[in-house]
C-alpha cells in the first residue's frame, strides 16, 4: 500500500508555560501542503508484533522511529499483533518545523486502522495519536487546515483564505524541537492570544511565531521582495524552514525568484 504523508506549516504559533506533563500549551493555526513523504506498507497477520523499517536511516537520530512508535501504540491500543514492513521516500527535510515525523506517523495509524477494519473510531485514533507525538493528532484529524491548542491534542477544523501562493524556505541546516524548547523557557514572553482564524489576513503582529524570539530577526537569506512588500513571512513551527504567503493575485511580482536558491518557489494552498 502506498501512503502519503502531507507536510504543515504553522500560521502563527503562540507558545505557553511547561505544563506539568513537561509539554507547552500551543496556540496554532496548522494547514496542510502538498509536499509529503512517500510510505510503503505491508502489514501480516501475525501472532507476535513486529515492525521493520527501511530508508528512515538518515532521518532518524537517535531513539525509536515515530512509525514504529505509533505501529506499536495502536497495536497495544487494539489488543492487535502483526508483522508491518515499512520503507519510505523522504521528502520533507528533518527538523524544517515541516513536521515530517509526525505525519509519518499518523499516516501509520491511518493506515493500521483501515488495514483491521477500524477497530477505533476517529476521536479514538487522535487520542493515540497525542501520545505518539504533539503534531501526530492534527494529522491524523484529516483536516485541511485546523486550529489547534492544548500540547496539540485539540484540534478544531478552521478555514483559512482560499487563494494564496505558498513560498516555502529550507535551509541546509535543521533546528532540533527540543532544543528550540529550552531556549524558548529561557526567554520572558508575553501572554497573548491568536486571533480567532477566518478573520483579516494574517501579519507578523497578529499571527506571531514564538520560536522567533530564540533567533536574530528574519534570516537573510529571505528574499528582500518578500520583506519590502510586507508580506506574511515567519518561520513554521519550532523548525528551520520559513515561509510566505502570498495573495494569488500578486503572483507575478514573485515568479522571479530562481536567484535565491529557490527551484519550485511556490505551492499553490
Amino acid at each position: 500500500m502506498r501512503l502519503e504523508a502531507q507536510a504543515k506549516i504553522n500560521i502563527g504559533l503562540i507558545v505557553g508555560g511547561k505544563r506539568s506533563d513537561g509539554f507547552h500549551d500551543i496556540e496554532t493555526i496548522m494547514v496542510r501542503i502538498p509536499l509529503a513523504d512517500i510510505i510503503h506498507a505491508e502489514c501480516r497477520a501475525s501472532s507476535a508484533l513486529s515492525v521493520d523499517i527501511a530508508g528512515n536511516g538518515g532521518y532518524l537520530k537517535s531513539g525509536m522511529d515515530l512509525m514504529e512508535k505509533a505501529a506499536r501504540a495502536f497495536s497495544a491500543d487494539a489488543s492487535i499483533p502483526f508483522s508491518l514492513s515499512l520503507s519510505i521516500e523522504k521528502h520533507i527535510p528533518a527538523e524544517s518545523g515541516l513536521g515530517g515525523g509526525s505525519s509519518d506517523a499518523a499516516a501509520v495509524l491511518d493506515y493500521l486502522n483501515a488495514f483491521f477494519s477500524f477497530p477505533l473510531t476517529r476521536q479514538e485514533l487522535m487520542k493515540l495519536a497525542g501520545s505518539v507525538g504533539s503534531d501526530v493528532p492534527f494529522f491524523v484529524s484529516g483536516y485541511r487546515s485546523a486550529f489547534v491548542t492544548g500540547r496539540g491534542d485539540i484540534v478544531m477544523e478552521r478555514a483559512i483564505p482560499e487563494r494564496l501562493r505558498l513560498y516555502l524556505m529550507v535551509p541546509e541546516k535543521g533546528s532540533s524541537t527540543s532544543l528550540s524548547y529550552a531556549r524558548i523557557d529561557s526567554i520572558p514572553r508575553p501572554e497573548r492570544h491568536l486571533p480567532p482564524p477566518g478573520g483579516p489576513f494574517p501579519t507578523r503582529i497578529t499571527h506571531p511565531n514564538d520560536f522567533e524570539s530564540t533567533i536574530c530577526g528574519i534570516p537573510e537569506w529571505i528574499p528582500d521582495e518578500f520583506i519590502a512588500d510586507g508580506i506574511y513571512v515567519s518561520m513554521t513551527g519550532s523548525g528551520s524552514a520559513w515561509f510566505a504567503l502570498v495573495p494569488e493575485e500578486w503572483h507575478e511580482k514573485f515568479d522571479n525568484l530562481e536567484k535565491y536558491g529557490i527551484v519550485s518557489p511556490y505551492i499553490i494552498l
